[in-house]
Order: C-alpha cells, then sequence, then structure tokens
C-alpha cells in the first residue's frame, strides 16, 4: 500500500529548528544533521554529526569518494558533547543564518579503502586500513527554501520510529577537501537535512534515499519508505534556478550487486515540467560502502541494520547530467550479525 503524502512545503519552519533542541525523556532521543555534495572535481560524500543527549553520546561520520581514488571513512564516538552545539569530535556544522548559510569543517585522519565492502566488519577493517590526512572546509548557501515539518502537526510526520521533526534543504557549496597533498575542489550541489526525536534505525523496513545534482545546478531528491505496517511513503523535490518544489515520487527501481547493494536506481518523478526519469549507476571503480547499526533486543537477539553508500553518475530522461549519493537502509536477515563480525 502507497500511503497519500503531505506536502513537504506546507510548513514555514522557523529559524530556531536550525539549532539543538530540548530532548524528551526518552533514552532514544536523537538530533542529527547531515550534509552530502557532488563537486566539479567529481569529488562525492558527505559529513554528518549525531547527538543522543539522554545517554550522553554522539557520533561524527565521514564519507570522501576521491575520483579515481579510494573511498575515505571516519567515525568517531564520544561522550563529550555539547548542549548546544552541532559539533561531534573532528566534525563542525556552523549556522551562518538559519535556513540560508552554513560552514562545514573536519580535519583528522580518514581511513582509505580500495573495496570499503570490508567495513562489514568495521572493528577489523577500521584498524587495519591505512589512513589519509584530510581536511574540509565548505560554505554553503540554501538552493530554495528548506521542507519538511517540525513534528508538531502528528500528521506531517513521515516515519516516527527515525524522527519527529526532520526537514530537507537543497545546497550549494564552494570550498575544497584536501586529502594529503590534493585539493578537490567542491564547487556544485548537495542536499543537507535536520532530524529530531526518538530514533530506531530497525523501525522501517527499508528505504532509498536518492540525492541527484545535475551539471546546469539543478537538484533532485527521492525519498521511498517502507514502514512495518506495509504501507510505503514516498516523498520528492526539485530544485531549479534556486526555486524549490515539491514532485511527485511514483516508483523506484533498485538493480542489486550479487551481494545486495543498489548498483543502479531509476527514479521516476512527475514535475511541474511533466513526467522525469532520473537513472543513477554507481560510478566506476564501484566503491559500495556497507555502514551498519546493531540493535541488542531485550531478549539479547541482535539485529542489523545495513546503510548503505556509493557515487553515482546521474542521466535525466530530459538529457541532463550529473553526480549525486544514494543512501539505501536495508534490515538483514537474522544472524547476519554473527556473519559481518562482532567488532
Amino acid at each position: 500500500m502507497t500511503a497519500s503524502a503531505h506536502s513537504m512545503f506546507t510548513e514555514a519552519l522557523a529559524p530556531e529548528h536550525e539549532y539543538r533542541h530540548a530532548p524528551d525523556d526518552d533514552p532514544a532521543y536523537n538530533e542529527s544533521t547531515y550534509y552530502n555534495f557532488a563537486g566539479e572535481s567529481g569529488v562525492v560524500g558527505f559529513l554528518r554529526v549525531a547527538m543522543q543527549q539522554n545517554q550522553p553520546s554522539g557520533q561524527a561520520t565521514a564519507l570522501i569518494f576521491v575520483p579515481d581514488g579510494p573511498a575515505l571513512f571516519f567515525f568517531e564516538r564520544t561522550t563529550a558533547i555539547s548542549a548546544d552545539e552541532l559539533a561531534v569530535g573532528g566534525v563542525r556544522i556552523e549556522v551562518l543564518e538559519p535556513h540560508r548559510r552554513q560552514r562545514l569543517s573536519f580535519a583528522g585522519r580518514m581511513a582509505a579503502f580500495e573495496d570499503p565492502r570490508v567495513l562489514a566488519d568495521p572493528g577489523t577493517a577500521l584498524r587495519t586500513a591505512p589512513r589519509e590526512e584530510v581536511a574540509v572546509d565548505l560554505t554553503v548557501t540554501g538552493h530554495g527554501v528548506s521542507f519538511g515539518t517540525s513534528g508538531t502537526d502528528p500528521s506531517h510526520v513521515l516515519e516516527d520510529s527515525l524522527a519527529v521533526g526532520h526537514y530537507e534543504q537543497f545546497i550549494r557549496l564552494d570550498g575544497d577537501v584536501r586529502v594529503g597533498d590534493r585539493t578537490l575542489a567542491v564547487r556544485g550541489g548537495g542536499l543537507r537535512d535536520h532530524s529530531w526525536g526518538p530514533r530506531d534505525w530497525s523501525g522501517p523496513l527499508f528505504y532509498r534515499w536518492v540525492t541527484a545534482t545535475f551539471e546546469d545546478g539543478s537538484a533532485v531528491m527521492a525519498l521511498e519508505v517502507a514502514r512495518r505496517d506495509g504501507v510505503t511513503t514516498r516523498r520528492a523535490a526539485a530544485v531549479t534556478g534556486g526555486a524549490a518544489a515539491e514532485a511527485e515520487l511514483t516508483a523506484v527501481t533498485v538493480d542489486r550487486t550479487e551481494d545486495g547493494f543498489g548498483h543502479r536506481v531509476a527514479c521516476e518523478f512527475t514535475t511541474a515540467a511533466g513526467g522525469l526519469v532520473v537513472t543513477g549507476v554507481a560510478r566506476q571503480p564501484a566503491r559500495f560502502v556497507p555502514l551498519r547499526h546493531v540493535t541488542t533486543a531485550p531478549d539479547g537477539t541482535r539485529s542489523v541494520t545495513r546503510i548503505g553508500y556509493s557515487a553515482y553518475e546521474f542521466t535525466a530522461s530530459d538529457g541532463r547530467r550529473g553526480l549525486g549519493i544514494v543512501e539505501m537502509l536495508d534490515q538483514l536477515p537474522a544472524g547476519a550479525a554473527e556473519q559481518e563480525g562482532k567488532s
């Protein structure tokens, strides 16, 4: 069953939602913000920070796909988190002007993987991987309005196991990623999100979240979420010339590798300009990254959620071409926790 969707552009999101929110008393309360990017040099990646104030715990994640090079990955977990900053460890996000301008920065050593599938056993992979010195310094400008919900109206919440408040915004980025002695320009586009509320990664059956940034500066976002009640919800948006608008996502098709990664993704849209098909193919050489979250039930049973990423080359049915990233969440079969390692 596919649910009818309310408009993501109904609410005007207040400036205060750009900052940290006061948590409720749920131990699973999470607040996170994420920025992905695709630059003219071919670099694709994301930075993310997440905070669970009630534990306390925080995580910093950086993933960078170097053109004709390795996938670079950084993860840091800490209990030393601020109550008001969007920063964890080496990743910092500064709000310069709400819903208009931010700055992203990172400096640290990232693990380098020619075949990042080894991150299925993250402990071993991260202990043995070579390291690269990496610095990220990006200025971010909103490309159209922020769209989503503050969470005050339950009918606007997409999937309450992941977040209550959640919004996204197309962005333009300017700056550099320095990898060793190589500098990669990030003059391009992407998407950011900010979410808050109790988080259970094992909540949805699956989701596919697609960001495609085209060479002319336009972009599309597609999100398909399959809930455990049998309902599938789809959301989509497009931006052209700085004007972001709702689109209708009518279908998402994924062709998978033998080990379950999406090597081809096709999204069918209805936009104000008419029908549109956007097809993404994993950029060669393919670098599939299997990040994961392990949930332990009260009876000790472990379940594994895999969140897969890769850089994709996109083509649109109207001739546009571009780059971007696809995030695919899947619940792995029983026993996968043992098969993928316990580290």
